[in-house]
């Protein structure tokens, strides 16, 4: 599949114009949960400009994992308020938001919150070709 994803007013955030187009194995979620689920039945040349919802893209920020960490993990002299971000570099060269929820003096509860987290975005994708899994990538979960 070749893709963009892009923000409603058109900044481009992904594409497989850079990558290639996309191999994967439908249904098996790891797609966008809102992308999974419109692609059923989509056939090779089928192009399709959606629109995604937050809850169907990157979910929504209040919904967003929790993770506890170690308040000696956080620069001492910064007070740990709710609301107070942070980035986080992830492996991959991704990065996440880490959201303070709570903090005391031992222990910091934060939402690990995606930098799309919250957004509608609009994705154009082209079907390049569909089918069947090997076994193999059926033993495996995914696309070989």
């Amino acid at each position: 599949m070749n893709y963009e994803l892009a923000t409603p007013k058109g900044e481009v955030v992904e594409s497989s114009a850079k990558r290639g187009p996309l191999v994967f194995m439908h249904g098996k979620g790891v797609m966008l949960p809102g992308l999974d689920k419109r692609l059923d039945g989509m056939e090779q040349g089928h192009k399709e400009v959606l629109e995604l919802a937050p809850e169907e893209a990157f979910g929504r920020v209040e919904d967003a994992p929790e993770k506890v960490i170690a308040r000696s993990e956080f620069p001492a002299q910064i007070d740990l308020k709710p609301g107070i971000a942070f980035a986080a570099d992830l492996p991959g060269g991704h990065t996440i938001q880490l959201v303070v929820k709570t903090a005391d003096d031992k222990e910091v509860v934060v939402r690990m919150v995606h930098p799309l987290a919250g957004k509608s975005l609009k994705m154009a994708v082209e079907i390049m070709s569909v089918r069947a899994a090997t076994a193999d990538e059926e033993r495996a979960g995914k696309a070989l």
